[in-house]
């Protein structure tokens, strides 16, 4: 594992992007084509992604595919990467469109990989599920969220960390589709993942930590649901910093919840506070965001703590 992943994995992303941004200035006097600043550009972008900087991913995916593209040809395999990475982006921000010309442009790439039986096809269905479900069309979406997760399991088993990202999509489209006791065995599932692979304390479980604490609040389960917004607060800030907008998206949830539980002095204080990460990050911001599809710009070597943006 290069240092600059062992720093991301950990939770250090400050310290990985110094270490990136050295990096790519080697990587500047390497021979033309050479594909390690692609790696390197790619891997400054899921750090900025991490760091709630969409537009500075935005623009160092956009370098990668653009190396790639001159190096190995408009249709590489290769360009699967920065491609999902840049479609998983926008659908985070809602920026639908263009999520959908790229993912296009990826299912015309990935023919390769799919006629391969290739890993990388698994996470191309994933990131078509996703797009049909960030924007409302769960009957198409659902279908393909299983066919990856059997997909997935098959090839790596019921508890490896790749599972994680599809139960917990799959649990936020049962919930969106009003299935909720499914949806929170799909998101403790997914919890429980990332809990054993990544440590109890990183941004995805406050993620996880998140989403199930909605379904309990809305099932009636106020107490426990709490419980859970108050964990995944202190991972996002311990892990991210206090102004990071993940932090900020959970404050706005916790809200929600104190709102509900007649503590409207404790609910305008977080919203407040929300509303002020906001603010510091507008100009960064791509979009609204929708659904969780983070992880589908990084394939299996890298979210197992090797370089979060090399091919298996």
């Amino acid at each position: 594992m290069s240092r600059a992943g062992q720093l991301q994995q950990q939770g250090n992303h400050a310290e990985a992007e110094t270490a990136l941004l050295n990096a790519l200035k080697q990587a500047e006097t390497f021979a033309p084509g050479d594909v390690r600043r692609a790696v390197t550009l790619g891997n400054l972008g899921s750090v900025c992604v991490d760091l709630g900087r969409p537009a500075q991913a935005e623009k160092f995916y956009r370098l990668s595919l653009a190396d790639l593209e001159k190096s190995a040809g408009i249709d590489h395999p290769s360009l699967l990467q920065p491609l999902s990475s840049l479609v998983a982006l926008y659908l985070e921000n809602g920026q639908y469109e263009k999520a959908g010309r790229l993912q296009r442009r990826c299912l015309a790439v990935g023919r390769q990989a799919l006629a391969a039986n290739d890993a990388e096809a698994v996470w191309l269905l994933h990131s078509v599920a996703a797009r049909y479900h960030a924007v409302g069309r769960y009957s198409q979406a659902e279908p393909l969220y299983r066919q990856a997760l059997a997909e997935l399991e098959k090839k790596y088993g019921p508890e490896d960390r790749e599972l994680a990202l599809l139960l917990n999509n799959l649990g936020m489209l049962c919930a969106d589709m009003n299935r909720h006791t499914e949806a929170i065995s799909y998101l403790e599932r997914a919890l429980a993942i990332w809990e054993k692979s990544l440590g109890p304390n990183h941004p995805n479980a406050a993620r996880a930590l998140t989403n199930l604490a909605r379904l309990y609040c809305f099932r009636g389960r106020q107490a426990e649901a709490e419980l859970l917004f108050q964990r995944a607060v202190a991972i996002a800030e311990t892990s991210l910093g206090q102004e990071n907008p993940l932090v900020g998206k959970i404050l706005a949830e916790y809200a929600v919840l104190l709102r509900k539980t007649k503590r409207k002095a404790e609910a305008i204080s977080l919203e407040r506070r929300s509303q002020a990460i906001r603010e510091s990050h507008a100009h960064e911001a791509l979009g609204r965001h929708t659904v969780d599809a983070g992880d589908l710009r990084a394939p299996r070597d890298n979210r197992s703590g090797g370089n979060r943006f090399s091919r298996e």
